[in-house]
């Protein structure tokens, strides 16, 4: 299924993250320590927005809206975690991709989903558009 219109998304919260190998080089803490975590957002690879860091937690809330976007034959939108390095590139956390079937259009929905490796993300998704077979 192929999604066509607008597409509003918040990503509001995290929970599971886990340090990366880079971010604990040089602690002596246990894994509790956190992440400096942000989200990317995209819709089969173009760029929809990336939210503020969240310092130091392994269960960051965002509570981000990014504005409108509009989507033109979409299968999927994607967030990706990264853990905000001091010095580039940062580092990989987690991810994910929600097929727009799995969405209902003209509704919101509030959901929180898996993330590869660990972890999950609640997020909210709106769509105006309609879904074709693709």
């Amino acid at each position: 299924m192929l999604y066509s219109g607008s597409i509003k998304i918040r990503v509001i919260e995290a929970r599971g993250l886990r340090p990366t190998e880079w971010s604990k080089r040089f602690s002596t803490q246990s894994e509790s320590q956190g992440i400096d975590a942000y989200v990317n957002v995209d819709w089969d690879e173009y760029h929809i927005g990336r939210t503020n860091v969240r310092s130091k937690t392994c269960a960051p809330a965002w509570n981000e809206e990014f504005p409108t976007a509009e989507v033109h034959s979409g299968r999927a939108v994607g967030f990706t975690i990264f853990h905000n390095c001091v010095m580039p590139p940062d580092d990989f956390v987690a991810n994910c991709r929600v097929q727009f079937d799995q969405l209902k259009a003209e509704a919101l929905n509030d959901f929180w989903v898996d993330l590869e490796p660990h972890g999950q993300l609640h997020v909210a998704i709106e769509l105006k558009g309609t879904l074709v077979q693709g």
